[in-house]
């Protein structure tokens, strides 16, 4: 099974954080998006929105971070794993929190980090508003339940803990959100070769960001 990715992409780490969850191995193929291999034919051609990660197995591929979640608990996972239960609305809740990550958490974590790439200075005062409002909404989700989508570990806590990392990559606080720093530390300790992961991610990342001003 390829893995196509890029080792400063968030969504990646989530995938490399499943896999390490579930024992599998994939066949990694580094995409370099500084020599815009991304945009090579071969690739566009496997992917043509050519993003990572992109998963292949077989004939079969597929993209985006989340749907490659779903697909390997589906597809190499033994029975309904607690990690994507088979039970209907306890799945729906997870993919109500995919959503929410891709469609509001990790888009405004973007948005404030982003400036970083090239100015290395975050952005603007609006975008941290809107940063924080979000993280009120996790915030407010942590306060029903231990984990994000229920009291139990999930594909949902992995994406939403990748995106989440960028923010402590580029040395934003999370202590002012006391659940959703719990949250992240509790992760960091239950996620199986957390540091495996996130160990290369965040030298990478702070070397790619350098020191951000706040």
């Amino acid at each position: 099974m390829d893995l196509y990715y890029f080792s400063l992409s968030p969504p990646c780490w989530s995938v490399l954080l499943l896999g390490h969850q579930l024992d599998i191995k994939f066949n990694m193929k580094p995409i370099d998006f500084f020599s815009k291999a991304h945009l090579k034919e071969d690739f566009i051609k496997l992917n043509p929105v050519h993003k990572v990660p992109t998963l292949q197995e077989g004939e079969f591929t597929l993209s985006e971070s989340r749907a490659i979640l779903s697909y390997l608990v589906d597809a190499h996972a033994q029975g309904s794993h607690p990690l994507y239960p088979s039970d209907a609305k306890v799945r729906a809740l997870i993919q109500q929190q995919l959503n929410f990550d891709l469609g509001i958490f990790y888009h405004r974590i973007y948005d404030y980090c982003s400036p970083l790439w090239k100015s290395k200075t975050t952005g603007s005062e609006a975008d941290r508003e809107r940063l924080h409002e979000a993280l009120g909404f996790l915030e407010a989700y942590l306060g029903r339940t231990r984990y994000v989508a229920g009291n139990g570990l999930t594909i949902a806590d992995i994406s939403m803990m990748a995106s989440a990392s960028v923010l402590v990559a580029c040395k934003f606080s999370l202590e002012k959100f006391p659940k959703v720093f719990a949250w992240y530390e509790t992760c960091k300790k239950e996620l199986v070769g957390y540091q495996d992961v996130m160990g290369p991610a965040f030298e990478g990342f702070a070397r790619f960001v350098g020191k951000p001003t706040h």
